[in-house]
């Protein structure tokens, strides 16, 4: 046994919708967390940084020009200033502020960091009266300072005596931005956990949309669903509520005599018939409507789609009656022929053994007298089929019912002046088999245990038309039934019975020719058939 191998690839796309949906979520939710948080660490970052720079100089100015810190200045008494300094060192939170002279005395000094450093850092303030921000470690502590000047203005000149240092701890400020990146995140699991849910949810709803069935298990019904309905001989079209075909097979384009795909378009701009039209889109269930479209005869059956108790489509099948009819005549003439020839092997057998017994009780005359009958008759028969009826078909079909009508000791004429020349090729073996079988059947059944059981049949083809003529002796039609006699169904012999004439008289327009009959009750029935010999001479006619 061979043992086909899936592949890895395959195996792992085959799983099941919700965990494709649920790898999706997580998988988009999880890249937008790491690229948003990215993006705001960096621009949380900068943007605390770029604050802390901005609170630091401008802290460091406010306090270059307070009064009471220049009034220090100019009265050489710093020791009065640093609880200034200790209350806006607490309102912005700085990590420590320092006030040093010119001369590098430190005139105040509060703050979390003692403060050891060089005052190299000062020195543009102290030189060229500048206002800047510095980063540099001060105690092991990652520090950036707002550094700013303190001029005295003495008259005609001003003096720088001294600068302000307003220092934030660079630790801190990126302890509030990893508080803030938590908060984020701890966010961020939250939307992941919804995500999470909401997939469950829509991977549910899905599955309930698609009857529980997975997207490969979808596609692979729908391949197969395509095979199927391509490979049918039957014509099958769906059509959704909006009245658009959303589905025609190969069958059904052949037998509407669509040349493409008509997929998607509107069924009004593709069908013109209008009975094919009112049955399509009846939005009810049809069975074994008979159409002409197209020339062809077509038998439709449609079946509504309900989505509870909504119409939400309608799915229709095509037949071609013709093809059914081919296959019921065929079978119709197996019987047929079956049924002559069980009559002819009867009648032949019920003579041998005459014969047989003429011979063993030695009326040898008798014998020979009666195979003389017999051969005369059959002489008389062949003669007369081979001169004056030459088409194979009819002499087919009564030389059968020469032997049905000798099992039934009725006597079947053939009138010694019919005339029957090859019939035209329109018409084939099938409807006359219908046509001539059905009538001859039923002028046999009409004489039926009569005394006088006599059935003639009479044919021509002289001028342009062939006239085929079957009279019986029975009984005759009823008036009370006349008007019934060519209805599906309708029979005075009984159930399953009243099809024979109503396909003749089908068999006959199809060809364009008509049947009309005479009867009289008690005297018998005649029935006249004219069939056209030419297509044309019949289109003529038909008009």
């Amino acid at each position: 046994m061979v043992v086909h191998k899936i592949p890895l690839i395959q195996r792992l796309l085959n799983v099941s919708l919700q965990v494709k949906i649920l790898g999706l979520v997580v998988s988009l939710i999880l890249l937008i967390i790491v690229l948003l948080t990215s993006v705001f660490s960096y621009m949380e970052s900068k943007e605390d940084v770029e604050q802390a720079e901005e609170l630091a100089l401008q802290t460091s100015k406010t306090l270059s020009f307070m009064p009471g810190i220049q009034e220090a200045f100019i009265s050489s008494s710093p020791k009065n200033i640093t609880p200034i300094v200790e209350q806006i060192r607490d309102q912005v939170n700085a990590s420590f502020i320092r006030i040093v002279h010119k001369n590098g005395d430190i005139f105040a000094n509060p703050g979390d960091i003692e403060l050891q450093g060089s005052l190299d850092d000062l020195y543009r303030s102290r030189v060229f009266g500048s206002y800047y921000v510095a980063h540099n470690e001060e105690e092991e502590s990652n520090v950036l300072k707002g550094i700013s000047p303190i001029i005295i203005d003495y008259g005609p000149y001003n003096r720088v005596v001294g600068t302000v240092e307003v220092a934030f701890n660079v630790e801190m400020i990126q302890k509030e931005i990893l508080a803030d990146i938590r908060n984020l995140i701890l966010y961020s699991i939250g939307v992941l956990i919804l995500g999470i849910i909401g997939s469950f949810m829509l991977a549910n709803s899905i599955r309930k949309d698609t009857l529980g069935l997975e997207p490969f298990q979808i596609a692979s019904l729908y391949r197969e669903r395509e095979g199927i309905l391509q490979s049918v001989k039957e014509g099958i079209m769906a059509i959704d509520d909006n009245g658009r075909v959303s589905m025609i097979n190969l069958s059904a384009q052949s037998l509407l005599d669509v040349k493409e795909d008509i997929s998607g378009k509107v069924l009004s701009e593709v069908i013109h018939s209008p009975k094919m039209l009112e049955v399509l889109q009846s939005n009810q269930a049809e069975t074994n409507v008979e159409i002409l479209h197209h020339d062809r005869n077509l038998i439709v059956n449609t079946q509504p789609i309900y989505d509870t108790d909504r119409v939400v489509g309608v799915v229709a099948s095509f037949r071609d009656k013709t093809e059914i009819k081919k296959m019921v005549d065929a079978l119709s003439e197996v019987k047929q022929y079956s049924e002559d020839l069980r009559a002819q092997a009867h009648e032949f057998t019920n003579k041998l053994y005459v014969i047989l017994g003429l011979i063993q009780l030695g009326k040898i005359e008798e014998a020979t007298a009666l195979i003389q009958d017999e051969a005369a008759t059959q002489t008389q028969h062949s003669t007369l089929f081979m001169s004056r009826i030459q088409d194979e078909k009819v002499q087919a079909i009564l030389l059968g019912k020469l032997a049905k009508a000798s099992e039934k000791k009725i006597d079947f004429v053939i009138d010694s002046d019919s005339s029957l020349e090859h019939m035209p090729g329109h018409i084939d073996l099938s409807p006359l088999i219908t046509i001539l079988g059905n009538l001859i059947d039923n002028a046999f059944d009409a004489v039926l245990n009569k005394e006088r059981a006599t059935v003639t049949f009479f044919v021509t083809d002289f001028g342009k038309d062939i006239i085929f003529e079957i009279s019986d002796t029975g009984d005759g039609i009823k008036q009370s039934i006349e008007k019934s006699i060519f209805m599906k169904a309708f029979s005075s012999k009984g159930e399953n019975r009243g099809y024979g004439l109503a396909n003749v008289k089908e068999e006959i327009e199809l060809m364009n020719g008509w049947l009309e009959y005479s009867s009289e009750e008690g005297r018998g029935t005649i029935f006249t058939v004219i069939l056209p010999k030419s297509p044309v001479n019949s289109e003529m006619k038909k008009e």
